[in-house]
């Protein structure tokens, strides 16, 4: 049996085929990690925002549809906002894809055990909103798989990525309002291309 997909892996894979996409990643862990692989000016790093990453991607998907986003939850998180899901299907905004690292714990209050931990799939929650590109994914091999249609195809997708438990490595550098300018400046800074991305 091979070892699980660590986030840490996962995130490696995601920045090796970013070039002019946004990334929208939730607090804690995922943007830690996210930060210390791939810091880059197109990265939008949510703080004190549990809950929110699904939303804000949302939002910048439809504030420029010519540009592709990338959501990076965590299933404690997107469970704080399964409402978003339901938007995100009913708006169904061609460029968005969120990538959910499910390690089936609260990671950053303690590791206490989400319901997807039990028996509740996020893909199969998005699928019940309407999302039709939803899916679970495990292995290494699905993730590069799943990662070149999101970053080529249309969406909105909804990926559910079960990775193993543990803390991100690296320190998160917490300066929120100049993370949020330098982002919003490179955001400007792309071009507007015509149609959707």
């Amino acid at each position: 049996m091979s070892a699980a997909l660590t986030r840490a892996a996962a995130t490696r894979l995601l920045a090796e085929r970013l070039t002019d996409q946004v990334v929208v990643s939730n607090l804690g862990q995922a943007s830690t990690d996210l930060q210390t692989i791939a810091d880059r000016r197109l990265n939008c790093y949510t703080f004190g925002a549990m809950g929110q990453c699904s939303s804000i991607a949302l939002g910048i998907a439809l504030a420029r549809p010519d540009v592709r986003v990338v959501g990076l939850d965590g299933d404690g998180s997107l469970l704080m906002n399964l409402g978003s899901l339901c938007t995100i299907a009913t708006l169904a905004p061609r460029n968005l894809a969120l990538l959910v690292w499910d390690n089936e714990v609260h990671q950053t209050t303690g590791g206490q055990p989400t319901a997807t931990a039990a028996r509740s799939s996020l893909s199969a929650i998005a699928r019940g909103a309407g999302v039709e590109q939803a899916m679970d994914v495990r292995t290494e091999g699905e993730l590069s798989g799943v990662l070149d249609r999101i970053l080529s195809e249309d969406g909105p997708f909804v990926i559910s990525v079960k990775v193993a438990k543990g803390r991100a490595e690296g320190r998160l550098d917490r300066d929120v309002v100049g993370l949020a300018r330098r982002f919003r400046q490179a955001l400007a800074a792309v071009p507007a291309r015509s149609g959707a991305a």
